[in-house]
């Protein structure tokens, strides 16, 4: 492409739109991936956890907007809003329905705690709650007796366009960084997914209505 300045002023008008569209798209493709900081480098050490706004690779960080001189009635309707609207429906629906059941008894302080937690990656917000940890070793020389009965079988051939993925996805394990690692946020929210792992297959199929909603 010829330098801006040898343009006339619609072509050049073209191309800085261009451009601009070309960054955005890329700012949303890395918005969109979940950071995943590695555990170790190539030397064995440890690396540090991923601050807030700051992407896998990305070369510039997301500054998280922060709100001062809030009523509590106010926050509580962001934070809702917040919730519902959180761009992947995996999030919209662990979000909104923890919100619906936990924002209107959360203290200022869990309020406070809850609002720098939303400006935390979608992905990585969905796996601390849901992911169970990873099996721990077992140690040298211990014996484990195998239940051949609780062997799994190979499952059929699947059919159709996607039989080679369909159900063989398995995400790699997001440790919590040192931040939440003792959250109450995070508990509330670990425990709102295991109370809906034990409702049958409802779930958590659907947002909340607003109407249900407590304020």
């Amino acid at each position: 492409m010829a330098p801006l300045y040898t343009l006339r002023p619609a072509a050049r008008l073209r191309a800085t739109l261009l451009q601009q569209c070309a960054l955005a798209r890329r700012a949303r493709h890395l918005s969109t991936n979940p950071s995943i900081p590695t555990a170790s480098n190539s030397s064995g050490e440890k690396t540090r956890d991923l601050e807030v706004g700051e992407l896998q690779g990305a070369k510039f960080k997301i500054e998280p907007l922060r709100r001062v001189g809030e009523t509590p009635s106010t926050m509580r309707a962001r934070l809702l809003y917040q919730s519902r609207k959180r761009g992947t429906l995996e999030s919209d629906l662990l979000l909104s329905t923890f919100a619906s059941q936990n924002l209107a008894a959360m203290t200022p302080a869990q309020l406070v705690q809850y609002d720098l937690f939303l400006d935390e990656n979608d992905w990585d917000i969905y796996y601390w709650a849901t992911q169970e940890p990873p099996p721990t070793d077992t140690p040298a020389g211990a014996h484990t007796e195998v239940q051949v009965q609780d062997m799994p079988t190979a499952p059929s051939p699947r059919t159709g366009e996607w039989a080679q993925t369909v159900g063989t996805f398995k995400p790699a394990y997001r440790p919590v960084p040192a931040r939440w690692a003792d959250s109450e946020v995070l508990r509330l929210l670990r425990e709102h997914v295991e109370a809906k792992r034990g409702q049958g297959k409802g779930g958590m199929a659907f947002m909340p209505s607003l109407d249900a909603e407590g304020r």
